[in-house]
């Protein structure tokens, strides 16, 4: 079966007997559980059973921690014509105490895409778009509606065992060059010799994280022209891992929970019609994975994820596995949320 089929089913299944993309009715729609409740709320996070989350405590040896948030000021300028956030520091009792106000859009820094952030076309060729659940914009726009909302994510958290692909390291050994603001590509074969590199097993229910070194390019390689250029284009281009069906495939059959990575679009944008391939093979056909992952799957996506700091220890602990604590925003009817997230070794 492949991913293209128009079959929309509401999935009553536990997602532990529906492993692989080839067992699903429709492997574009995924949807779990009846409107407004938790399951459907929590979306592929419903892996996330006590068990799988307790065994991935066995991750934690050496109690080192460290955060994969970046500054809530980042991106200096912010992309997308997105509004810059603001930190407002307000006085009490005549400045013996002080509150402070924030003002800020999740998609600026690290965050994580919620289910009402992007939908997918509709199926048998409706110009149609729906989120999650067959949940439509009027009902998101309809602030008596919190379905789909931040607030199922924020009860339980998203907590499990992470790995680490250090793809930065991979090309540099191999004297790959390339910007993060370009359509550089990653495609899934080099995932999956890096974990062969790095020694990582998969394990149903893991949250993956992929380094391909945004935050080192946007802190030390760019200038504040390069930034000011980057946010004023109305074609920006960001590397990505590639958007296609195999990635997809992949991604299912592996049975991660969540993926992040620190690029900005997790997936190379904007979305490629075809990614060539070595040795006159056939390109292979691309495919919007946000459309599936997100609106079809119900699966987190992390973007501009600060992973410096962990690949650090990674590198030290000669180990790409921990355990991962991320608290999201509890607002109800959100739509995205900064991780608030802690790798522990």
């Amino acid at each position: 079966m492949t991913l293209g089929m128009p079959i929309a089913n509401n999935l009553k299944h536990n997602m532990r007997e529906l492993l692989t993309v080839d067992a699903l009715p429709n492997p574009k729609r995924v949807w779990q559980g009846e409107p407004n409740s938790r399951d459907e709320g929590l979306g592929r996070l419903v892996i996330l059973t006590p068990e799988i989350v307790k065994a991935a405590t066995g991750s934690i040896k050496s109690g080192r921690r460290v955060s994969l948030s970046w500054g809530m000021d980042k991106l200096d300028i912010a992309n997308f014509n997105r509004h810059p956030s603001q930190h407002h520091v307000v006085p009490l009792m005549n400045g013996s105490a002080f509150d402070d106000i924030y003002i800020f859009n999740p998609q600026q820094s690290s965050q994580w895409d919620g289910l009402r952030h992007f939908s997918a076309p509709s199926i048998n060729g409706s110009p149609r778009r729906v989120f999650y659940g067959g949940v439509e914009s009027s009902e998101i726009m309809d602030r008596r509606s919190t379905r789909i909302g931040l607030q199922y994510w924020a009860k339980e958290g998203i907590c499990g065992r992470g790995v680490l692909l250090d793809y930065v390291e991979y090309a540099a050994r191999r004297e790959i060059k390339y910007s993060l603001f370009s359509d550089h590509a990653i495609p899934l074969s080099i995932l999956q010799d890096i974990a062969k590199e790095q020694g990582v097993t998969f394990q149903y229910g893991d949250l993956l994280f992929v380094r391909i070194g945004l935050v080192q390019e946007w802190d030390t390689r760019m200038t504040m022209s390069d930034k000011i250029n980057y946010a004023s284009s109305t074609k920006p281009l960001h590397a990505g891992v590639e958007g296609t069906e195999e990635m997809l495939r992949w991604i299912w059959d592996t049975g991660f929970a969540a993926v992040a990575s620190d690029a900005i679009s997790f997936e190379v944008f904007p979305p490629q019609k075809s990614y060539p391939r070595k040795d006159g093979d056939s390109a292979v056909e691309g495919v919007f994975m946000h459309e599936v992952i997100l609106a079809g799957w119900g699966m987190p996506i992390g973007e501009l994820f600060d992973l410096e700091g962990l690949a650090q220890i990674c590198r030290e602990e000669k180990r790409w596995e921990f355990f991962i604590a991320s608290a999201p925003l509890n607002m109800p009817g959100g739509i995205s949320t900064p991780p608030n997230c802690i790798a522990i070794f």
